[in-house]
């Protein structure tokens, strides 16, 4: 309930992928599950859906009851843009949470969170990693994400 103080619930899916399951064998042992779990958390305003890995069943996804789809979006399709024109909410990703997040430099993420703003036109986007952030990404690759869609 809402009592709890909570905007929404982040709920990963790690299985709808092809080199995992069918899409038979996601609809059978699956869907009507992640289904249940969303729809009770529909009052909420902001639920988060993670498609976790490679090769997502990233369509299957577009019509249930989430505001935001997040998944490895630089590791697999779809582009940002491209899961803007199939989900009419809002869209989250654009670093690479190991290579660019926690290996790359300040310079590397203000790239990387520049192209996916581009790539979006700033429309239903939020900035993040295809998946959670790890705990040993370096502060100023952290602050330097944020910095990078404030100013030129």
């Amino acid at each position: 309930t809402k009592d709890v103080g909570i905007a929404g619930v982040f709920y990963a899916v790690q299985h709808a992928q092809y080199g995992l399951l069918s899409e038979a064998e996601y609809f059978n042992f699956g869907q009507d599950y992640d289904k249940q779990v969303l729809e009770s958390a529909s009052d909420f305003w902001l639920n988060v859906l993670h498609l976790h890995g490679e090769d997502i069943m990233f369509d299957r996804f577009v019509n249930y009851p989430v505001s935001v789809i997040n998944w490895h979006d630089r590791d697999t399709k779809p582009t940002l843009r491209g899961g803007l024109e199939r989900f009419q909410g809002v869209v989250c990703g654009g670093l690479r949470r190991e290579k660019t997040l926690v290996l790359g430099t300040p310079g590397a993420v203000i790239d990387e969170a520049r192209d996916a703003l581009r790539a979006t036109n700033g429309q239903r986007f939020i900035l993040g990693t295809g998946c959670v952030v790890p705990v040993t990404a370096p502060y100023g690759n952290i602050l330097a994400a944020r910095r990078s869609l404030t100013t030129d």
